[in-house]
């Protein structure tokens, strides 16, 4: 035995030697394995997603039919893998009708989905029609089908200004914006206020209200109720109340000058000193009259005062009769 060990001893050194070099040649890499990669993929968490691209300074252009849709800008924005979405951060957007642009929304931060092009803006959103009415809300949101902004939450509007004083100022629950129309909803508690230098304002509540982002025009439905005239003690009759089914603002065609508000539908005017009806009702500010027509009539006390056209002067201190047919009632004392 001791003869077979010495003549292959030489060849059994080298065998063990080569099955240590294959047990480290097989065990050293396992032993490199980085154990925080599979830590990684292990203990990630469904549904989470990691950031794909960062980009500062953008502009986007959406186009159809040759036309261009909106424009927009942005300090920075971040892309999603697999989520389809775009963060964005200090945003202004330029929505275009035939290559116009009719509103533009400017805010804090917001979110692009880039298979549907929907939007949605949060934080100080203001937006801004072409003829100068601007929106303020928490957020608006943007429906690239449709063509539509729309905010769900409260929004204030406020009108351009003119020699008369202060725009418009509006409150409401819920605006909806037609883009290709350039058209204005406010729904919900809307309510709205002017002031006139000459002292007189304007206090509106309806249901619901429009305005154009063309034209200096405003159409407030949905039981209509204005109180107009001087709040300061002394001036005038004090505040008229009209309630009327509906009533529009029209402006100057050369400027956004209020020139007068019609009421129509039916209207009821009271003040401290009488009452009177008529189909349609106009209310000029900047001559402070009120002109009644279609059957309009006034009871004053006991009298009771009827023609083709009635208009109070003055906002009220004063009234002018066409054609009068009056009839007074005598004081059961004098019968």
């Amino acid at each position: 035995m001791s003869t077979f060990f010495r003549r292959f001893r030489g060849w059994i050194f080298l065998g063990l030697m080569a099955l240590l070099f294959l047990e480290i040649w097989l065990g050293f890499p396992i032993k490199l394995e980085n154990p925080d990669s599979q830590i990684t993929v292990e203990n990630k968490t469904p549904g989470t997603e990691e950031v794909q691209q960062k980009m500062k300074g953008v502009h986007l252009v959406e186009s159809s039919k040759g036309t261009r849709d909106w424009e927009l800008y942005a300090d920075a924005a971040e892309g999603f893998e697999g989520k389809g979405k775009w963060q964005i951060q200090k945003v202004k957007i330029m929505f275009y009708s035939e290559n116009k642009v009719q509103f533009t929304v400017t805010g804090k931060s917001g979110e692009l989905d880039t298979k549907t092009k929907d939007m949605k803006i949060e934080g100080d959103v203001r937006t801004v029609s072409e003829n100068g009415y601007r929106f303020e809300s928490p957020s608006i949101q943007y429906q690239a089908g449709p063509r539509v902004l729309e905010s769900p939450g409260p929004v204030r509007m406020t009108g351009p200004s003119d020699s008369q004083g202060e725009g418009m100022v509006v409150t409401s629950n819920f605006m909806r914006g037609e883009i290709d129309k350039s058209l204005v909803h406010l729904e919900g508690n809307v309510v709205a206020r002017r002031r006139f230098k000459n002292g007189n304002v304007f206090g509106v509540r309806a249901g619901r209200a429009e305005f154009s982002g063309l034209h200096y025009q405003a159409h407030f439905r949905n039981q209509v109720t204005i109180e107009y005239g001087a709040l300061a003690p002394g001036r005038g009759v004090g505040p008229m109340r009209l309630e009327s089914p509906e009533a529009s603002f029209q402006y100057k065609s050369t400027s956004n000058l209020l020139e007068f508000v019609q009421l129509k539908g039916g209207v009821k005017i009271n003040d401290a000193e009488k009452y009177a009806t008529a189909d349609q009702v106009r209310i000029e500010p900047e001559t402070n009259r009120i002109v009644l027509n279609g059957k309009p009539r006034v009871v004053q006390g006991q009298d009771e005062l009827m023609g083709e056209q009635i208009v109070f002067i003055d906002g009220g201190k004063k009234v002018k009769i066409e054609k009068m047919r009056a009839r007074v009632e005598k004081d059961p004392s004098e019968r």
